[in-house]
């Protein structure tokens, strides 16, 4: 397993705090990079913008996760 550190941006309901809120968004992650296993979410800051108008019940993170591509490959994003 080879494991890589990525940075991204993904959205969670806004109710949501703490393992239910860091879930939300690991299953997020996994949705955008289906390449990607046993994503593991190491940080999550509300963006200054998010969408509102578009989506009034969802927050958006700027995030940073581990992720193992499952191919052995390491990138440093």
């Amino acid at each position: 397993m080879s494991w890589s550190r990525y940075e991204g941006k993904a959205p969670a309901e806004r109710t949501l705090t703490g393992a239910a809120r860091d879930a939300e968004l690991e299953d997020c992650i996994r949705l955008q990079n289906p390449n990607l296993t046993d994503v593991r979410l190491e940080r999550a800051t509300p963006t200054e913008v998010d969408d509102v108008d578009v989506q009034p019940d969802r927050q958006w993170y700027s995030v940073t996760y581990l992720a193992d591509d499952g191919e052995g490959h390491t990138t440093a994003r």
